[in-house]
């Protein structure tokens, strides 16, 4: 009994070990309020938590900040991950806490079954590797621990992945219900996992079945079930926008996600791939990723993290404006990603120990990854988290102190609604240049009671304002009370 014992605890120890160091290198700052990278997609993620709760738990009506003095609901991705924080809200009270700490639970899970889909596919000392790699990479952290859908979406695609390849070796009824609805669930979260799941799942039935898998009803009434249940959504939020006027841009408004002229200049992938290198790998990365590259695959059933991997790129081409402007859609090229660079690890470092050049050239790209890698993260992500250096926190605290809690506000932030959600506040968004009499007044016949805004910055993410926009700002505000003005912020009061 004590052989098994110590046998079960040798044999999980190394995911135990991960999951601590998870956790560990996650704990830093997660009090912090929305502010830093990507500060408006988590604001809008966060304020539809928060209307969830203060308006009532209805799943299939989101509501954001931005819908003037509408009710706001929008058209949007499938909002479970909002809604669940609102839940905890329910529990614990409204923080920004509980939303990155489900995010880093999800991703913790996520972690788990990647382990096991590695030790199932290949071996467990790869998955040691790779989970590690998982853990520690800069954005990988950094996403695991916002208040946005991410670190779910990569849960969902990892438990999906691995029950249905549980289920081509059970055939099992259960594993393909669990994989078919956390498949459903992540394309609900995103469209694109449709693609970037739905490729790798099909090489895996191919793999079993060959030509027969055409002929298994069970896989269509997986393919359908998950085809219906992400339609019927979708055609419900775009019947929100239709009603509300509000919308992200799936398919609506003047988003202009699917820009292809750009896929085929050298811009667009030399952009991308160079994030992917230098922010996703921490550069030293990878490396050790080409190498896991160039490592013989043994069996069919590997062959996915290939397709896995193509397929990621694949979607990059479909949505070229969205994939070149948010970094974010480059984490889903991480989960096979980070399996390639245990597999160098683990050949090179451990069975092929006599080939001493590769082993120290890995090393020292193992080190220099986790040094490269700190300083991309504090500097580039944790540094923009201090509220001390948050003209928008700031600004949104005078806000709190300035205006009535239930008050509208206009604000001038462009498309960024981090201020609106920082200051508790609903209302409008526009950019300076939209400052103007005929504006301002149609806004307050519907409610609008102030005027606010940075002389400083447009978007949180956008620090400069053209002068001539900021001298004809300056001179609209001069019509009314000003309750704050100065070099850096407004607050005016609209009559």
């Amino acid at each position: 009994m004590q052989n098994n014992i110590r046998k079960t605890k040798s044999k999980n120890s190394p995911i135990l070990f991960l999951l601590i160091l998870t956790i560990a290198i996650r704990i830093y700052n997660i009090n912090s309020p929305i502010i830093g990278i990507h500060s408006w997609r988590q604001s809008d993620t966060a304020a539809i938590a928060r209307n969830f709760y203060e308006n009532g738990f209805n799943l299939f009506y989101p509501q954001i900040d931005w819908g003037g003095n509408s009710l706001g609901y929008c058209e949007t991705e499938f909002p479970i991950y909002s809604f669940i924080v609102a839940l905890f809200y329910k529990i614990f009270g409204v923080a920004d806490f509980w939303g990155r700490f489900f995010s880093v639970i999800c991703f913790l899970v996520a972690l788990y079954f990647l382990y096991q889909l590695i030790s199932k596919i290949l071996d467990k000392k790869t998955a040691s590797w790779s989970c590690l790699f998982f853990a520690i990479l800069p954005l990988n952290v950094y996403y695991s621990r916002t208040f946005q859908p991410e670190s779910m979406l990569l849960m969902c695609s990892v438990i999906g992945i691995y029950y249905f390849i549980k289920w081509l070796d059970s055939e099992k009824l259960q594993d393909l219900i669990l994989s078919g609805s956390f498949v459903a669930l992540a394309c609900l979260i995103k469209v694109l996992p449709i693609i970037y799941l739905g490729i790798p799942l099909f090489y895996l039935a191919w793999t079993k079945y060959g030509i027969r898998v055409f002929s298994q009803i069970c896989l269509w009434i997986y393919s359908i079930l998950i085809l219906i249940t992400v339609a019927i959504w979708y055609y419900h939020a775009h019947q929100l926008f239709l009603e509300y006027g509000n919308t992200f841009g799936f398919w609506s408004g003047s988003t202009n996600r699917y820009n292809y002229n750009i896929v085929l200049t050298s811009r667009f992938w030399t952009e991308i791939f160079f994030r992917t290198i230098v922010r996703h790998f921490a550069i030293f990365g990878f490396p050790i990723f080409l190498l896991g590259l160039l490592l013989p695959r043994k069996t069919r059933q590997e062959y996915v993290l290939d397709i896995w991997l193509i397929s990621v790129i694949l979607t990059w081409v479909l949505v070229p404006v969205t994939s070149l402007v948010h970094e974010y859609y480059q984490l889903q090229f991480m989960l096979p990603g980070v399996v390639f660079m245990g597999k160098a690890c683990s050949y090179y470092l451990e069975q092929a120990a006599e080939q001493f050049n590769y082993k120290k050239a890995i090393v020292v790209c193992l080190c220099l990854t986790v040094a490269a890698g700190s300083v991309i993260y504090t500097v580039d992500y944790m540094f923009k988290e201090r509220t001390e250096k948050s003209a928008v926190f700031q600004l949104a605290q005078q806000i709190k102190q300035n205006t009535e809690p239930k008050s509208l506000i206009i604000a001038t932030t462009g498309s960024d609604p981090t201020l609106l959600y920082l200051s508790h506040r609903k209302g409008w968004l526009i950019n300076h240049n939209d400052v103007t009499e005929e504006y301002i007044l149609s806004k307050a016949k519907l409610g609008a009671k102030y005027l606010v805004g940075s002389f400083n910055f447009v978007e949180s993410y956008n620090l400069l304002v053209d002068d001539n926009q900021k001298k004809k700002v300056q001179d609209f505000l001069d019509k009314y009370p000003n309750l704050l003005k100065d070099s850096m912020s407004f607050i005016a009061k609209l009559n």
